[in-house]
């Protein structure tokens, strides 16, 4: 296509005065972490870079501008989940492992991927426990065995399999030293010759000659033109090192009495122990010694070091395992954080289409009192660290956001009552000190030991809180402030009440945990206990199945209820009709296969989240078999996500929210948030702020499509300039997507297309347009 083509259309768009949505949009189908950088566990000095590893990720510090970044908005990785790293400044690469033993070579901002041992099939254990460089070679102590990476070719070179018999061995650590190979294992110190044949395991012998010659050795390090071997036998403060100058081994810095990463760099030798850091330098002396940090204002004794490096200006950086990065310039402390959540729990999840909510507490175990939201790409953390009234209880576990402000909102805890705050400020915590709520330790009345969970607001501003193991166990909270309690017999005294839930018509649908539901009605004068029975019924055989273990409940934009339990998915249709039915049975929504038989869905699953998205489709998350995506009526899987198959963190899921603007689907897995951008968002009443992303689509673009803004089941045609017809479907709730071809399977031509928009009723319609580049 020549320039002049390519300047008529863009002159063509200026005489449309065509203006483009320059809105940053994610392509549908893509994933995002949302992951603490808090925990960190590795550092890797690279020339003017420092990368830290945390269970979040990988960041680096950039010293030239002193900024902080993540590796993610910079470079494109191959993978989720990294176990370890370590830089090669001779080739100026660093080399990164994941948890599956896939590789990545980070040059600049290139990256190359080495897939080659996450395929290989290898009976048991699979994983890298330490990486050691020389020349363009870098040697991968695994589980095993060694590998050993060509960084030129960016190819496995070979594998050595040394165990007796040439079985696999666990190699802790490698290192080079004259013209000989030393690897670390559980039961002591092998060595080969260089010049000999490597992959004969007969090459490789133990060293008699090192104390403790039989025990574990976890690290080897070149310091100073020793070799520095840790050995570990896996006791408390315990950890003995020894040098070896080429001759004999001695003892080696005998007051360090544990280890956690050891490396050296611009000639020092960085030791991270047991809340202590120890900087060693080329005569074997240790220079500097760190145990506490002032940040700020804040005194910090126990600190948690899992990696030290050095760069070449004298600054020492702490991979530290609370604190995240650490900057140790001469005696002052700096904490350089990114944005992102505090930790990697989650759970419960809201998303009001401003903001996210996560709430990381338990209801088994004693997690500190804190939670954030996220919004705008802004994390806002609430702990004791800025809120004092948030100490001394444990576990926030919901939350819930006043529909008429949204900067007022309430805040659940298993142990600690409810906590009301306006504009991020706190407002009063409520307990049986000062509220109807009660304890759930009638033998010590005074103290506010006040289980909730489930809180929500129905219509007319109040808020309904579910309170446990306590005789009046449903509480109202007025907007006047006013309180009101009811008991429900049934699930009294004895009983865990979780997620409430408030439908279209006020009612209260209560979850019983492990047992059924409860339902209220508006105005709290009418409580039936329900139990979980789905009835099915074809004629020929009729089943009664009890699933009274339920976990999770959501109401679809039908009216009806859908239940998870240990037995799967349960639905009440019609679920107002609960007041005029003597039994109330729900259905077991079944799977079509195409086999003519009776499949209900997730029968052998846990149910564990349920969220609806703006197509009236369910998001089911199951407590160890992932996610699902169904039919607006259960009878199509659609999609099914797992961490096999997805960069999903876990398959135990605890949570999933949707943020119904986008129909981005976060969520919560006992190893943190990740999110899917979905295909479907909520659907407007009319058409408002339709616009198509990305637009202009580039030559170069192979993605969706999006037409968003729409109307709820919005006929959309896609048409050239001059009206024929290139594309036409349905959206999904009020977004529709679009591949970029027509209707006989092939991209379409460079120009401009109208987009066609037409309500259900024909009543409404929109037209707007985008340009293509072919």
């Amino acid at each position: 296509m020549t320039k002049l083509y390519m300047n008529r259309i863009f002159l063509l768009i200026v005489s449309l005065v065509f203006v483009f949505q320059t809105q940053a949009q994610r392509s549908g189908g893509s994933w995002q972490d949302y992951l603490s950088y808090a925990n960190a566990k590795k550092i890797a000095v690279a020339g003017e870079k420092v990368y830290c590893l945390s269970e979040g990720g990988l960041i680096y510090y950039d010293l030239q501008d002193n900024s902080i970044n993540r590796i993610a908005d910079v470079a494109e990785l191959s993978d989720f989940g990294i176990n370890t790293i370590s830089y090669s400044e001779e080739n100026e690469i660093l080399l990164i492992v994941y948890d599956n033993c896939n590789i990545d070579l980070l040059e600049g901002t290139t990256v190359r991927n080495i897939s080659d041992l996450e395929r290989k099939q290898i009976t048991g254990e699979k994983a890298v426990n330490n990486i050691s460089f020389i020349g363009d070679e870098a040697l991968l102590a695994c589980s095993f065995g060694i590998v050993v990476l060509n960084l030129d070719r960016k190819e496995v070179k070979d594998t050595y399999i040394i165990g007796e018999g040439g079985t696999h061995l666990n190699i802790n650590d490698v290192e080079i030293l004259n013209d000989s190979i030393y690897a670390a294992t559980d039961n002591g110190i092998l060595k080969a010759y260089k010049e000999d044949n490597l992959l004969d395991y007969t090459s490789w012998v133990y060293l008699e000659n090192i104390p403790q010659s039989t025990g574990k050795f976890n690290f080897l390090e070149m310091h100073a033109g020793k070799l520095i071997a840790n050995y570990t036998p896996e006791e408390w403060y315990a950890d003995e090192m020894y040098a070896f100058d080429g001759e004999s081994w001695t003892p080696y810095q005998t007051g360090i009495k544990y280890i956690y990463d050891i490396q050296e760099n611009n000639n020092y030798l960085t030791i991270a122990s047991r809340e202590n850091v120890f900087i060693v330098d080329s005569n074997n002396n240790i220079v500097k010694r760190i145990n506490n940090y002032q940040i700020s204002d804040q005194q910090i004794s126990a600190i948690q070091p899992r990696s030290v490096g050095m760069t070449s200006d004298g600054n020492i950086w702490i991979a530290d395992y609370e604190n995240s990065l650490v900057k140790v310039a001469g005696e002052s402390f700096e904490a350089v954080q990114i944005n992102g959540p505090m930790d990697n729990n989650v759970f419960s999840l809201l998303h009001t289409g401003t903001n996210l909510w996560i709430m990381p507490g338990a209801q088994i175990g004693w997690i500190e009192p804190h939670f954030q939201k996220f919004g705008n790409d802004q994390w806002s953390y609430f702990s004791n660290a800025n809120h004092s009234e948030l100490d001394g209880f444990f576990n926030i576990i919901s939350v819930a956001v006043d529909p008429s402000d949204e900067n007022h909102f309430f805040i659940g805890s298993w142990g600690g009552g409810l906590l009301e705050y306006k504009n991020d400020e706190f407002v009063e915590r409520y307990t049986n000190r000062n509220s109807p709520l009660e304890s759930a330790l009638p033998q010590q009345p005074d103290e506010p030991y006040v289980r909730v969970d489930g809180i929500a607001f129905d219509s007319d501003g109040n808020l309904w809180i579910s309170n446990s193991e306590v005789s009046n166990n449903l509480h109202k909270l007025s907007a006047d402030g006013s309180w009101e309690s009811f008991e429900l017999p049934e699930a009294a005294n004895d009983y865990n009440l979780g997620e409430v839930i408030v439908t279209e018509n006020n009612d209260k649908w209560i979850v019983v945990r492990g047992h059924d539901l409860y339902v209220v009605n508006s105005s709290g004068t009418e409580k039936i206990y329900l139990p979980v029975t789905a009835y099915f019924n074809n004629g020929d055989y009729e089943e009664f199945n009890r699933m009274n273990d339920v976990y999770s409940i959501a109401e679809d934009d039908e009216g009806d209820i859908w239940v998870g339990t240990t037995k799967g998915v349960a639905v009440f249709s019609n679920a107002s009709r609960i007041w005029d039915s003597e039994t109330f049975y729900a259905t077991q929504p079944s799977l079509d296969l195409n086999d003519g038989l009776f499949n209900p869905l997730l029968e052998t699953e846990t149910v564990t989240a349920i969220a609806i998205d703006g197509a009236n489709r369910k998001w089911l998350g199951t407590s160890g078999s992932g996610v699902y995506l169904v039919s607006e009526t259960g009878e199509e899987e659609i999609l099914h996500f797992t961490e096999d198959n997805s960069p999903l963190l876990s398959n135990n899921i605890t949570a999933i929210a949707i943020n119904p603007n986008t129909g981005e689907v976060f969520f919560g897995t006992d190893e943190g948030l990740i999110s899917y951008q979905g295909d479907a968002t909520g659907g407007n009443d009319v058409y408002k702020n339709v616009y198509v992303y990305p637009n202009p689509v580039r030559e170069t673009y192979n993605g969706q499509i999006t037409i968003t803004g729409l109307i709820a089941n919005t006929d959309v045609k896609i048409t050239d300039i001059t009206g024929n017809l290139v594309y036409q479907t349905e959206s999904l709730g009020g977004q529709a997507v679009w591949d970029g071809t027509n209707l006989n399977g092939h991209r379409v031509k460079t120009g401009i297309y109208l987009v066609l928009c037409n309500d259900e009723t024909g009543e409404q319609t929109h037209i707007t347009k985008l340009l293509f580049i072919n």
